[in-house]
């Protein structure tokens, strides 16, 4: 029998003991309508508890219930009748109503109302004597409290249950585990803390501490720890559980002090497995880790020698990957051959994979943008047999090195080996052979601009500096790296003050000279990072990578003094913000410049 059942049949029961308790003595009642009376009350009363229970033998018979209220009505109007309609007993008329109300049918309280109706009326409209003519008021009032208290209790039931419906749909999506305790006993539990312990609801009700989830060795710590919790009134901390199979796991509990209101300590406790985050935290920590070993080296790729950018990303590459033992770097002929621009063992010619052989590995992730990892490297046409014969290599990854601009295409590849044979490349390689990749492509730019810059006469003839073309490129690969690693980088445009003075007082090839002893002056104090370039005239450009604004004003401060004859210049610094386009930074440096003469010149103005 389901609680809302027992309920019914506590009250009716209870109801039906007051009314054998209550029955008149008085000669004046009929004993025989009496017990008729009673037991048509308790008829009533076990089919409305069978309904109320879904009973077996009530299932598909709806009716049952009208039959049931029917009977009590008509038990309760001759009870009524047998001991006088001043006996008392006309309230049970409101228990029909409530069984209704609390199973909330409608239909059959409007039946019941209708019953109530016709008990109360009849009489007075036949005339009885028993029923005075002074009963019509109250009959009205019994018939409209009747309808009252009926439809209110099942708006009220309705509402009560719908939170309830509510409360535990949010409870049992929930991820977390949910445990009421009152007085440090477990009285209430959701789906998720059964899932998370692995005890069934029916043992972990009435479970009280040393809970049965505690391990053994730690119980009376956590006891302690318990008490601790009570006394602070709530709090959260974090704890080893116990599985019921007997696995352990982190934990992280919060305890909340809950009023239920019946007078009794309960806390409502949020019980989460951590494991997961745990292990996600340790990832993270791991790869934060091997990000920040790695960044120095990637910042020296791309700022170091243009000759040393290839073979510095294969050492890179080598030292990111636990049991790699040889890397070759691979790029594009002219003729679409593939050639190795720099190896690890060095060897002492590179390899050639001709153009045709489109199925090579490099071919292959350069053509499809993709990493491609082999793991028997000496069955797969992907792999030249040649080559890995040569390494001993038994596995292989293939990484394409291009930039996030997908439209100029993969400029290389990467091919990293390993001499035992591996089923796969780990989540970790990948990644961090993804961003080397990524940093390898700017840098393997970068050093290709640089080496064309004699090839394409980017230097200035006078001051040996590079041109404004040159500078210009530099400044666009300068900010990409920048932005990449999250860098300042300033520019500042510097010039020389009252120079057209200058070259018409000691003529203009002391003005030439002075500007070359500029440029050198100046080359030999900053750092070997920084590109210095002539922009025109008495101008010149700096750039300078890893200094804000305030460092690029101390920097150009020790230039001051470096001039002959008693010069000096004017500065204007403008710094990126990681999204500032290139002609946007030099005007804003140009502006600030302008800033600097205005202000008397022989000064440095940050914009």
């Amino acid at each position: 029998m389901t609680r809302p059942a027992k309920k019914v049949a506590v009250l009716f029961t209870a109801c039906l003991a007051v009314i054998l308790a209550l029955l008149p003595i008085a000669d004046g009642a009929r004993w025989g309508e009496v017990v008729l009376a009673v037991l048509l009350l308790t008829g009533s009363a076990t089919t409305l508890i069978s309904v109320s229970s879904k009973a077996p033998w009530t299932a598909g018979r709806r009716w049952l219930g009208a039959a049931g209220l029917a009977v009590c009505l008509v038990g309760i109007a001759l009870m009524r009748d047998s001991v006088g309609p001043s006996a008392g007993y006309g309230p049970l008329i409101f228990l029909p109503v409530l069984w209704s109300a609390l199973e909330r049918r409608r239909r059959d309280l409007a039946f019941v109302l209708v019953g109530v109706a016709l008990v109360y009326f009849t009489p007075l409209l036949l005339g009885l004597d028993r029923y005075p003519t002074t009963q019509w008021r109250g009959a009205i009032l019994m018939v409209v409290v009747s309808g009252g208290i009926g439809y209110a209790v099942i708006e009220l039931v309705e509402h009560v249950r719908n939170e309830a419906g509510r409360s535990a749909a949010i409870l049992g999506a929930m991820g977390e585990g949910f445990a009421l305790t009152r007085d440090g006993v477990i009285v209430q539990v959701n789906p998720a803390l059964t899932a998370i312990t692995g005890f069934p609801e029916s043992e972990l009700l009435g479970m009280g501490a040393p809970f049965a989830f505690w391990p053994p060795e730690s119980a009376e710590v956590n006891a302690g720890l318990l008490r601790r919790v009570v006394a602070e009134g709530g709090g959260s901390f974090a704890i080893e559980l116990v599985r019921r199979d007997g696995t352990r796991f982190p934990a992280e509990i919060s305890a909340l002090p809950t009023d239920v209101g019946d007078g009794t300590r309960c806390f409502l406790n949020t019980v989460r497995d951590v494991t997961a985050l745990r292990a996600h935290e340790d990832a993270q920590r791991r790869h934060a880790e091997q990000l920040a070993s790695i960044a120095d080296v990637l910042r020296e790729i791309g700022h170091c020698d243009p000759l040393e950018v290839r073979p510095t990303i294969c050492r890179t590459a080598l030292a990111l990957c636990d049991g790699a033992h040889a890397v070759s770097l691979w790029e594009l002929g002219s003729d679409g051959a593939l050639t190795t621009t720099a190896t690890l063992p060095e060897t002492t010619a590179p390899y050639r994979v001709a153009g045709s052989e489109s199925e090579h590995g490099a071919h292959y992730v350069m053509r499809t943008g993709t990493p491609l990892f082999v793991a028997e490297a000496a069955a797969s046409p992907h792999c030249d047999r040649r080559i890995i014969r040569l390494l001993g290599a038994e596995s292989v990854l293939f990484i394409p090195i291009g930039l996030s601009d997908a439209s100029s295409g993969a400029r290389g590849a990467l091919a990293i080996s390993w001499p035992a044979r591996r089923a796969s490349a780990t989540d970790n390689d990948m990644l961090l052979v993804g961003v080397l990749a990524g940093e390898a492509a700017i840098a393997m730019q970068r050093a290709d601009l640089l080496g064309r810059l004699d090839e394409l006469t980017r230097t200035d003839e006078l001051t040996g500096l590079p041109n404004r073309r040159a500078w210009d490129e530099l400044l666009v690969q300068e900010l990409a790296v920048a932005e990449r690693h999250g860098d300042a980088l300033s520019v500042a445009m510097l010039d020389l003050d009252f120079f057209k003075r200058y070259n018409d007082e000691h003529g203009h090839l002391a003005g030439d000279r002075l500007l070359r002893a500029a440029a050198a002056a100046w080359q030999s104090t900053l750092r070997s990072s920084d590109v210095l370039a002539r922009w025109g005239g008495e101008e010149f450009a700096l750039m300078l990578p890893g200094c804000d604004g305030a460092g690029a004003a101390r920097l150009i401060e020790r230039l001051r003094g470096t001039l002959p004859d008693n010069v000096t210049f004017s500065a204007g610094v403008a710094t990126s913000d990681g999204r500032t386009a290139p002609r946007a930074l030099i005007d804003a440096a140009d502006q600030a410049l302008y800033s600097a003469k205005a202000g008397g010149r022989d000064r440095v103005v940050v914009g």
